[in-house]
């Protein structure tokens, strides 16, 4: 975020809408910028998708996954009720965490998916704006 944080806020950047970004220019950015976050967004998901289970696998941590991961769905013995759940302390909640038969994967999942697409808006678009001069 540094580098281009320098590079596009700063008092001499071009606005959006006045002379010194035309429309064609605002044009382009949004046809670079759009498709490219997309495209990183479904990549990371799928990178995560294919890396996590391995490494869950690997490290002996049991998963399941209730939506991404369809070979996973009710894998562990995940219980599932219908009645609500009382309210219950900080510690509690804590414990019930760790006393888990398996973690849901798609939270893992949801995290490199959003992270990747953070990244690519911060940094990895301005830096292309730059690159073909948008």
């Amino acid at each position: 975020m540094q580098q281009t944080y320098s590079q596009f806020h700063h008092e001499a950047a071009p606005r959006i809408f006045s002379p010194e970004l035309p429309i064609s220019s605002y044009l382009g950015r949004v046809m670079v910028g759009i498709p490219t976050i997309l495209l990183v967004k479904f990549c990371s998901k799928s990178l995560a998708k294919w890396t996590l289970p391995m490494v869950s696998n690997a490290l002996g941590i049991p998963i399941r996954s209730s939506m991404y991961i369809p070979k996973l769905k009710g894998y562990a013995s995940g219980k599932k009720t219908d009645e609500p759940k009382n309210s219950v302390g900080y510690l509690q909640k804590l414990c019930e965490f760790l006393s888990h038969d398996s973690f849901d994967i798609d939270t893992g999942i949801r995290f490199f998916q959003y992270a990747g697409l953070a990244w690519s808006v911060v940094d990895l678009v301005p830096s292309l704006f730059s690159y073909v001069n948008l």
